[in-house]
């Protein structure tokens, strides 16, 4: 699936055909979501992981 880009739509999320709702990657709010929903916490998760086994 293609990410949706588009400078000129100013939502951050667009509603799709099927009813969902996708990210305006176009739009700098998008990509701080992106980061702090996925990037920071499996960063998170792999730290605390990396001390207990070590």
């Amino acid at each position: 699936m293609a990410l949706y880009r588009n400078p000129q739509d100013k939502r951050v999320f667009v509603p799709t055909k099927s009813g969902g709702v996708v990210l305006n990657f176009g739009h700098p709010i998008a990509w701080t979501i992106l980061v702090c929903t996925t990037v920071v916490p499996f960063v998170i998760v792999a730290v605390v992981t990396l001390m207990v086994v070590l």
